[in-house]
Order: structure tokens, then C-alpha cells, then sequence
């Protein structure tokens, strides 16, 4: 039932071959059903086919192998389904890896911010040679143009970065693209001649104006960090944003970090594959991102429909409210009961009209 769901939305939304389409389907569908992309667990599901988990898996094997998928059209999707907020997306960049054996696996990722945690819109496997260390200019660029294929620089807000993502040609680049951005910099990073731990200390965290940071005149704005955090200061640096702004939208930032997490090791197992591929990674990260968003998107309606909350319930995060859900509406009910049956039949019918309509309009209320 979710499978034939989940299909007649990625065929009215994705161009791509009518039989991948169906493994693309079936394979959001089993990672929602398992939390892992294990290929060997995922080819037991069923897809309403008489054949072989053997066969079934040696199909999701060819999927990966030789299918094509339209990234930008995939990530066009996603993005057309998280409402636009009135003054634009904020987003985040960052990295994740891990090691497979000897293998470094590195993703470059941008993602919305949605409340507390973030959609990833566009990604990219970085190359061996840079192996589990941090990106460099050239790659940031290539994935930002990617993104402005689906995104033009007037709908984005803000572009969040950490530490890593600093350097002179990088600012001068975001601004030449329309982009405003804010990025977290290092505690001996000189601005206007000082230290910038020492200026945010000598101006008691109240920096005003623009300041000379990598030639550039930027907005610097600081705070002193609270007990048990890793650093003692939080140093940002923006093109348009200052003060208390500049520092409330890079808290946003973290949502991306919790958006790995759900994909890793508290979702959907993204480390246990064994993928080493460059291609095969970027298409397995395509179905986990698709999947990611019809669990947090349900979790966000979920929680906006009801009044009231158990405190249980509260505790929990959207992604994981929405994915369990979304298996508990579509396990098979074994009850004689007729009114639980009728009660089932109304809860799957209203996730249909939800799925099939539209922007997922909950998400703009977290």
C-alpha cells in the first residue's frame, strides 16, 4: 500500500525510467520499513512480486550499478514539497563521514532548515584524495551551483557555515552570487589587526559595525559560550546579518547535525552500508533524503493536528513521530474488530490525501 503510494508521487514528480522509478519506490518504502540500508534486509520486503529475495536483491544491486537518477531533479522535489518562508530559505552546509575498512567516505551536503533540524536538497560524494579532511573552495562552489539550479539566490535567506567553510575567494564568490551568508570562524582569525578571541574580549562581545576580516569588510558578532560547551566564544562573521540576527540564524546551523544523525546511526543506519562508490553513495543518499523527508514532513502534521501531547510524545523527534507512524498506519491489521478496520481504512485514506497534495504546508509551522 505504501509502495503504490510512494510510486504514484515519485512518477508525477521525477522523470527517470518507468522500471527504476518502481526501484526507487520500493526501496524508500523498505528503508522506511527496516531503518537501514542493508541491501540484503531491504530485498525481503515485498513488493507484490512473485520472485526470490535472491533475485529482488540482485535488481537493488542493478539499480545501483546502472540506473540514472536526475539529482537536481530529485533534489527540485524535494524542495518544491517545504513551503517557502516569507523571507526565504535558510540553509545549511556542512559535512558528514566515516570509514568503511580502509575507505573514507565523505558527503558534502546543503540543506533547509526546518525548526530544528534540516532537509537535504543537494549532495555530493567528495573525492578519495579528500579522504576524511575538509572540503575545499572549488567543491563548495560546484554543489552551491548545483543548488542554484533549483534555487535561486533571492529565495535564500541565509547560507550557515561552520569553521570550515572560511577563506577570502569563498566570501568574495557567495557575494558575487547574491548569497548572504554567516560562518563561524577560528578563535586567531585577525580582524582589523586583532585576534578576534582577543577584539570580543576587549569590546565586552559587542562589536559594532563592519570590520576588515580576509580583506573584506564584514559584520563580526560574538558571544561568551556557557559552561561545558567546547569553546569558550562562539566568532561569526556575515555579509548582511550582525548582532543578536547573525547570531540567533547560525543556531540554526545545528539543524543540519541532527539531520546526520537521523540519517546515521539514529535513522535510517546510513554507515552500515558497503557502498565505497562515489555514484552508488549518491544515489543511496538520494532515496535516504527522500525518505527523510516524508517522515519529517508527517511528523511535523502529526504534531500540528493534535491539541494536546503526551509528554512521552514530546520527547520524541518529528522524523521519528512521523516514521513510526507512517508503519504502524500501513502494518497489516489482523484485528476481526470492524470499527479498528473502518478506523485504519480513514487513517490511510487521510495520509493519501496528505501525500498526494502538495506542498507538505506542516512544515513551515515548526
Amino acid at each position: 500500500m505504501l509502495l503504490s503510494k510512494l510510486h504514484q508521487l515519485l512518477s508525477n514528480n521525477i522523470n527517470a525510467n518507468a522500471a527504476r522509478l518502481k526501484c526507487l519506490s520500493f526501496l524508500v518504502s523498505a528503508i522506511l520499513q527496516h531503518r537501514t540500508v542493508n541491501l540484503v534486509i531491504l530485498s525481503t520486503s515485498d513488493d507484490g512480486k512473485d520472485i526470490s529475495n535472491e533475485t529482488r536483491y540482485r535488481r537493488l544491486q542493478d539499480f545501483f550499478l546502472n540506473a540514472k537518477l536526475c539529482f537536481q531533479t530529485i533534489g527540485s522535489f524535494i524542495l518544491s514539497r517545504i513551503p517557502k518562508p516569507p523571507k526565504g530559505y535558510t540553509l545549511a552546509i556542512d559535512r558528514t563521514n566515516w570509514k568503511f575498512g580502509r575507505k573514507d567516505i565523505n558527503f558534502l551536503v546543503i540543506s533547509v532548515v526546518a525548526g530544528s533540524v534540516s532537509v537535504p536538497v543537494v549532495w555530493k560524494v567528495l573525492p578519495k584524495k579528500t579522504k576524511r579532511g575538509n572540503s575545499n573552495t572549488a567543491q563548495r562552489k560546484a554543489i552551491t551551483n548545483r543548488l542554484l539550479k533549483i534555487l535561486p539566490a533571492g529565495y535564500i535567506h541565509v547560507l550557515t557555515m561552520d569553521r570550515e567553510f572560511i577563506g577570502k575567494d569563498w566570501f568574495k564568490w557567495l557575494e558575487n552570487k547574491g548569497i548572504d551568508y554567516i560562518a563561524r570562524i577560528k578563535s586567531n582569525t585577525i580582524i582589523s589587526d586583532q585576534n578576534a578571541a582577543s577584539l570580543a574580549k576587549s569590546r565586552k562581545y559587542k562589536v559594532k559595525g563592519r570590520q576588515i576580516v580576509y580583506e573584506l569588510k564584514l559584520f563580526f558578532a560574538c558571544k561568551r559560550m556557557g559552561k561545558g560547551a567546547r569553546s569558550e566564544q562562539l566568532l561569526i562573521l556575515s555579509n548582511r546579518f550582525q548582532g543578536k540576527e547573525a547570531l540567533e540564524l547560525y543556531r540554526k546551523r545545528w539543524g543540519i547535525e541532527r539531520l546526520f544523525g537521523h540519517l546515521k546511526q539514529k535513522g535510517f543506519d546510513l554507515e552500515a552500508t558497503h557502498m565505497t562508490s562515489a555514484p552508488k553513495l549518491d544515489k543511496l543518499f538520494a532515496v535516504l533524503a527522500i525518505a527523510f523527508l516524508v517522515s519529517f514532513a508527517w511528523g511535523c502534521q502529526i504534531r500540528n493536528s493534535k491539541e494536546k501531547e503526551s509528554a512521552q510524545s514530546k520527547r520524541k523527534s518529528l522524523f521519528r513521530i512521523g516514521l513510526e507512524d507512517i508503519l504502524r498506519i500501513f502494518q497489516t491489521i489482523q484485528s476481526k474488530d470492524k470499527n479498528k478496520r473502518d478506523k485504519r481504512r480513514r487513517e490511510i485514506a487521510e495520509f493519501k490525501r496528505w501525500f498526494l497534495g502538495g506542498q507538505f504546508h506542516a512544515i513551515s509551522l515548526v
